[in-house]
């Protein structure tokens, strides 16, 4: 059994790697890191921007890598995160939760690959080129162009995120993907504790295991079994059902922390409307959520509540970073 003591030792000395962040990015989101001991973010970069702005937000995080080079650094492989563990940093990996930056031309994919953007999300909630999002009154599927995406981006080594994509566009994704570059759901909830439609049911959850994909577990209150009355001992009893699924290998933490974002907000009014600013799709750009992880400095808290499950430091380890690394460079390559 470990102790808390071992837990916060175990926890300051493992990588825990977060498969998704889409904070109010600043300093004080930086030193939070730095206080919560994390070694690495996938943070979102694009949501519903085309390929100008989503230049643009590329241009904003190179000027924040230089003003905040004491707390961060662009992780562009797995050895860049293993890196900053070594010298107290944070690395980020720039991701997307859309691929509406590359428009209609498959070609800008490598553009933005050079860039270090090495994580897209083949759709955000509705239709583009490439499928639908788990909103879409019609989820038609993969779309012949999102294949050859696909095909794209197995190729750059960047990994294809299908957390808000709809069932249908899901399970085609996951079965078309070229044999050892399988996709992810990096920040979702089981529809196994709870039937949502943003969650995702337990056999979609088993074929990305099936295929050596990853999951990465998501805080969101709402779809969580006990709502927002939930605890952080109830997200990690998500973990433990989501490995009973597909074995502890294959797991990790995708929290979708937003701090520094009030609810509501401009911002996250923008992320929930179609294309960032028609239909409503869902209401929690107003409505109350709970993220029961806790403010990003207090991260360590995940180990201790782990511990409190009786989990191992080796399968403590796993879930925290190793997992979500071995996953990537399966992805990345070289």
């Amino acid at each position: 059994m470990v102790s808390e003591v071992e837990a916060r030792k175990i926890y300051a000395d493992a990588v825990h790697f977060d498969g998704l962040n889409i904070c109010n990015w600043s300093r004080e989101i930086f030193e939070a890191w730095h206080k919560g001991g994390i070694t690495g973010v996938s943070c979102t970069c694009g949501l519903w921007e085309g390929f100008k702005d989503s230049i643009a937000n590329y241009i904003q995080w190179q000027k924040w890598f230089e003003e905040h080079s004491d707390l961060i650094v662009q992780a562009r492989s797995v050895a860049d995160i293993r890196a900053a563990k070594k010298t107290g940093k944070t690395a980020v990996l720039l991701s997307w939760q859309n691929t509406a930056g590359i428009e209609d031309q498959i070609g800008y994919l490598r553009v933005f690959r050079d860039l270090g953007i090495r994580k897209m999300q083949l759709t955000y909630n509705t239709q583009n080129y490439s499928g639908a999002g788990y909103t879409e009154l019609n989820d038609g599927g993969l779309t012949g162009f999102g294949r050859e995406v696909v095909d794209e981006m197995a190729k750059l080594g960047m990994v294809v995120d299908l957390s808000h994509v709809g069932p249908k566009t899901s399970e085609d994704t996951i079965r078309y993907a070229p044999e050892g570059k399988p996709p992810c759901f990096s920040h979702i909830l089981p529809g196994g504790l709870k039937d949502h439609p943003r969650n995702k049911p337990d056999h979609l959850i088993k074929l990305i295991g099936e295929k050596g994909g990853f999951v990465g577990l998501s805080q969101f209150g709402p779809h969580m079994e006990k709502g927002n009355d939930s605890t952080i001992d109830d997200y990690v009893d998500a973990l433990d059902y989501v490995i009973g699924l597909i074995g502890e290998d294959l797991v990790g933490i995708g929290s979708d922390a937003s701090e520094g974002h009030s609810r509501p907000s401009e911002f996250l009014e923008w992320c929930n409307k179609d294309k960032g600013y028609a239909r409503r799709l869902t209401p929690w750009g107003s409505q109350k959520v709970v993220k029961p992880l806790g403010p990003l400095a207090e991260r360590a808290e995940l180990a201790v509540a782990m511990a409190r499950k009786g989990w191992s430091e080796k399968k403590m380890r796993k879930v925290l970073g190793e997992n979500w690394l071995n996953y990537l460079e399966k992805i990345f390559g070289s």
